[in-house]
């Protein structure tokens, strides 16, 4: 649908789409992603996984929740461009950036022996990439992002926060490591082996991590300092083993929990204060 940096607007997916054999099974738009119509609005689909949604006040709303940011970052890297106006990047573990590359033709007119890795610095440095986040609303009329989030590298860091959290953290694993070395964490284990047994590896239940649920329990644990029995179990349930292993050892469940605190370092720290933004209009 998209020429790589070709705006597009609600009147051409509605083009795009009627021209579907089958409009129930979606209209193919790349090898990987499909559209589909939900009454007037027009989803951009992986698998079933709502990339962004198209609606008629001619705005395009990107769903991706963390978690599924994260676990498709590769794909989109590669070929979000290539079917919709936006280049995908990866900032650092857990954040992304989305850059609107309408622009990109004229500006290669006028830089015919510059690079695309040079328009994307310049994006950046003028503050028109914005971090990804479920509900980041672009206008495809304006082609401007209207309600893009302040980014981290532009807070001011609380050090009080900053220094809670730190130490917190640190308690919050202690606590973890002599439940290890009493023995809790070794009970627990063989009670999520029961559970499991039976079911195909490739199918154990797992926490979303990027859910508001568990992220209120992460927060709250590390806050409260409160190691409980179903956190433990979660950490447990998350631990990778493998390939021909159904067990998983004290030392997987340990590299779960720092896992699991790397991948949503940023997310935590932003609920205990850490970063302080100016307050800016427009901004959610």
């Amino acid at each position: 649908m998209s020429d790589f940096a070709t705006p597009i607007t609600y009147e051409d997916v509605v083009a795009f789409f009627g021209r579907a054999r089958s409009p129930e099974k979606g209209k193919p738009l790349m090898s990987w992603a499909r559209i589909f119509k939900v009454e007037d609005t027009y989803e951009v689909r992986m698998g079933s996984t709502v990339v962004c949604v198209i609606t008629p006040d001619n705005k395009l709303t990107f769903k991706l929740t963390a978690n599924q940011a994260r676990s498709r970052s590769i794909t989109l890297s590669q070929a979000l461009h290539r079917a919709l106006p936006f280049a995908w990047n990866r900032v650092a573990t857990g954040r992304y950036e989305i850059a609107p590359m309408v622009g990109y033709f004229e500006w290669k007119k006028r830089n015919p022996n510059s690079y695309y890795w040079r328009y994307m610095a310049m994006l950046r440095e003028r503050g028109e990439q914005a971090e990804v986040f479920d509900g980041l609303e672009y206008d495809l009329t304006t082609n401007k992002f209207t309600n893009a989030r302040p980014k981290v590298t532009e807070a001011v860091v609380n050090q009080d926060n900053k220094l809670e959290w730190l130490r917190k953290l640190r308690k919050f694993k202690a606590a973890v490591k002599v439940r290890a070395r009493v023995g809790v964490l070794e009970s627990l284990m063989r009670q999520v082996e029961e559970e499991r047994k039976g079911i195909n590896k490739y199918q154990w239940e797992q926490p979303d991590w990027s859910s508001d649920t568990w992220q209120d329990l992460l927060y709250t644990a590390v806050k409260t300092e409160d190691c409980s029995t179903d956190l433990l179990k979660a950490f447990i349930k998350t631990a990778s083993v493998g390939y021909w292993s159904k067990s998983v050892g004290i030392g997987d469940v340990i590299n779960a929990v720092d896992s699991v605190f790397r991948t949503y370092s940023l997310d935590l720290r932003k609920r205990f204060g850490v970063f302080e933004y100016a307050q800016t209009d427009g901004c959610a």
